[in-house]
């Protein structure tokens, strides 16, 4: 069973998963090694420091 399976929603979004929809794993260290499903471009790590400064210049 995969990990999107298991879950049946995104890690990051909280969104369902469509059947046979394309799933991103990212690895989560919580006392051990887990591996969550996201949706592709969504992302449980932070965004990179040069992206957040940009992202809030623009807005």
């Amino acid at each position: 069973m995969s990990a999107a399976e298991r879950q049946r929603t995104c890690a990051v979004c909280g969104g369902p998963f469509e059947s046979g929809e394309r799933t991103d794993l990212e690895a989560v260290m919580d006392g051990g090694v887990l591996y969550v499903a996201v949706h592709p471009c969504h992302s449980t790590y932070p965004p990179r420091r040069e992206t957040e400064a940009a992202r809030r210049l623009t807005a």
